[in-house]
């Protein structure tokens, strides 16, 4: 008795989010991924109330500069592809 109740609970549930999923599509509320035409632009760094923007003079810290080294290095492979 517990496992049709489970069952029907999965089910209604299932019902639920496929309409909700449907109803959300149709309407346009929600769309997966960029439009073909449509790229989002390159970062060029942070946004404008960033704090690196904010106290450019501040040194990074430790973790910062591995991680800095880390994503230059990523790029370069990048670019050579």
């Amino acid at each position: 008795m517990a496992a049709l109740a489970l069952l029907r609970r999965f089910v209604g549930e299932m019902c639920r989010s496929l309409g909700a999923y449907g109803a959300m599509h149709a309407l346009g509320l929600w769309v997966p991924g960029w439009p073909p035409d449509e790229e989002p632009e390159p970062l060029d760094g942070p946004p404008p109330a960033h704090p690196e923007r904010l106290r450019p003079d501040t040194a990074l810290t430790p973790l910062e500069r591995a991680l800095l080294r880390q994503w230059r290095r990523e790029e370069r492979r990048r670019q050579k592809r």
